[in-house]
């Protein structure tokens, strides 16, 4: 009979059920990690879950970094950020190839590049789409100024972005208050001048709503739609191209984007 270790969506918690499923001592074969909320039962099968623990969610890191390195560390970690039902079970398969006993450290460090195996491919896909939406939002993300002189921001994203794009922002903007909301994925990244930013999980459903833009901030996005359709050049213009580098689901939340 299989056990499903059930876990939060976040990093500490598929680490924390890594660590319990590994620790249960029932065998890899007769263990499942799956994401707390997933659509899928398994028939015959225990349920057991888990509660995220900072500890050993930290053990788990370390070990990986110690023993596999920093490359598939970063790619675990971002695999962990994708929305995907299978990611939690697949990074679990890929920790066993990569800390299993005789395995040499050498051969650990190269599980990650092992993309015969399915589950290190679907780990290394996850990873790269989610560092390629991130690197997206990097130059999408507009803010907008609000009444209260704090920097505003929507965005809304297939994968949980913000803690790979924090640090880019607040060295952008260090010395502003700035929040950039993610629709999507339900979260929140909130940044304090001259501070460090940090990620709310679950922040109010009219957090939007209450946002009153500033005088001069409606003044510049009136200029710069003015701006953007008076360069444009009507019989030049390329759909195809446009929707190529500028894809319709970043264009509702940009300035530029919502010009008609």
């Amino acid at each position: 009979m299989v056990t499903v270790f059930e876990c939060e969506d976040t990093l500490d918690g598929i680490f924390t059920a890594v660590y319990d499923a590994w620790a249960s001592r029932l065998g890899h074969s007769a263990v499942r990690l799956q994401v707390r909320g997933a659509d899928t039962m398994q028939l015959f099968a225990v349920y057991r879950s888990v509660v995220a623990d900072g500890s050993k969610a930290e053990r788990v890191a370390r070990t990986i970094q110690n023993r596999m390195g920093g490359e598939t560390f970063e790619k675990i970690c971002q695999a962990a950020m994708a929305k995907d039902a299978d990611k939690a079970d697949a990074i679990y398969r890929v920790l066993v190839l990569g800390l299993s006993r005789g395995v040499s450290e050498r051969d650990a460090k190269q599980v990650i590049w092992q993309l015969q195996d399915p589950n290190v491919c679907h780990v290394f896909e996850l990873s790269r789409k989610v560092g390629h939406e991130a690197h997206r939002y990097m130059g999408f993300v507009r803010f907008r100024e609000l009444e209260n002189g704090v920097l505003f921001s929507e965005i809304s994203s297939e994968h949980h972005v913000l803690s790979l794009i924090g640090d880019h922002f607040a060295n952008r903007f260090p010395q502003e208050n700035f929040l950039i909301w993610n629709r999507g994925c339900g979260d929140c990244l909130v940044h304090r001048a001259d501070g460090v930013w940090f990620i709310v999980l679950d922040p109010p459903s009219e957090l939007g709503k209450a946002m009153q833009l500033s005088e001069k901030e409606e003044e510049m996005q009136r200029l710069w739609k003015g701006f953007c359709q008076s360069i444009s050049i009507r019989e030049r213009e390329n759909r195809a191209l446009q929707r190529q580098m500028l894809p319709y689901r970043f264009q509702k939340w940009m300035t530029e984007g919502l010009v008609s």
